[in-house]
């Protein structure tokens, strides 16, 4: 059997650090679809109130558990 030599403890850290920053950099990709978005906006001198109402369908993958 070939020996393979070991990483230097520094190499092993730097690789560990690396992995973690690819993992915080990335977004985790969702698969949602916005259907509609209505506004409703009232005002009444210094007062305005809005309200937005957003309709999505999310469709998750079938290796997630719900």
């Amino acid at each position: 059997m070939a020996t393979t030599p070991d990483k230097p403890l520094m190499r092993c850290l730097g690789e560990f650090v690396g992995h973690i920053v690819n993992a915080v950099k990335q977004t985790p990709k969702k698969n949602t679809r916005e259907l509609n978005r209505s506004v409703e906006e009232k005002s009444n001198n210094q007062i305005t109130l809005r309200r937005t109402t957003i309709d999505e369908v999310e469709i998750q993958s079938g290796d997630t558990h719900a």
